[in-house]
């Protein structure tokens, strides 16, 4: 809200000669009286529309710090994909290759170990796509990276800074969905691995080697899977910004100064007034 106009009169007396005595009195008593007869002119108001120092300076402030942290949040993002990537590629080979070699077995062991090449298949094709997926494409941090630079070559405005501080706050809320469907995906691996655990004892005409093979298998995918579990409650780069940018900001007032001068005339003289809006 727009404080409120607060005119304050410093009325400087210029006049022939001082009264005195009687006269001084009777200008005295009839002063208030001339007042309300001739009146103060409208005074003519200056509105300063430019920012004042500690608006420069906050904004200065605030795009530094924007600076630096959209800068770490995209090269922390860019290594964090590119290692999702290979890990997710490289799982994937793995768990392609496994599941084929369960199905095109000439005298496969049971059906328990069709199933497991079924699910292999299956969670294998899940991680490689997601691999090439991460691998491809490119992080909106960079674009937005690139953009963030060009505009502060050409001089930041309040209006820019405002844009890319809306910018990283979507980038947080988006980000923090995909964490969860990160955890929701590891989270079902884990729980293949514990069905894969559960039914490896059951089926009476494993071999010793397939039993082996379940238990090692059911394992690693259950302690990959609470690994990565933990993992998605971890922040990530742009969620970790936003959250050190709040912190950090320098808050802007959005204040205006006004200020004004105007001639103010009474039975006793002439004189000047001032007034500002702070």
């Amino acid at each position: 809200m727009r404080p409120t106009s607060t005119w304050l009169l410093l009325t400087a007396l210029i006049s022939a000669a001082t009264p005195s005595g009687k006269a001084q009195a009777q200008e005295v008593a009839g002063d208030e009286q001339g007042m309300a007869e001739l009146g103060d002119p409208a005074p003519a108001e200056i509105v300063v529309t430019e920012p004042d120092a500690l608006e420069r300076e906050a904004l200065a402030y605030n795009a530094a710090i924007l600076d630096e942290l959209l800068t770490r949040a995209s090269e922390q993002t860019i290594r964090e994909e590119r290692f999702a990537a290979a890990a997710a590629i490289t799982g994937g080979s793995i768990l392609l290759g496994l599941g084929a070699w369960r199905l095109i077995e000439k005298e496969p062991q049971s059906e328990f170990s069709r199933g497991l090449g079924v699910m292999f298949l299956t969670l294998g094709m899940a991680d490689f796509t997601t691999g090439i997926f991460a691998a491809t494409r490119i992080a909106h941090e960079r674009l937005r990276l690139a953009r963030w630079k060009n505009a502060r070559r050409e001089g930041i405005t309040a209006v820019e800074l405002a844009h890319f501080e809306g910018e990283l706050q979507a980038s947080q809320e988006v980000r923090q969905g995909e964490r969860l469907l990160v955890r929701w995906n590891a989270f079902t691996h884990a729980f293949a691995g514990v069905l894969v655990l559960a039914f490896t004892p059951i089926p009476d005409s494993m071999s010793r080697s397939d039993r082996v093979s379940g238990y090692i298998i059911g394992g690693v995918f259950f302690a990959v899977g609470i690994a990565t579990f933990a993992a998605s409650f971890r922040p990530t780069p742009s969620e970790k910004a936003w959250a050190d940018y709040t912190k950090r900001r320098m808050p802007t007032s959005g204040r205006e100064l006004s200020w004004g001068i105007a001639p103010s005339f009474s039975r006793r003289g002439v004189g000047v007034a001032f007034g500002g809006t702070f």
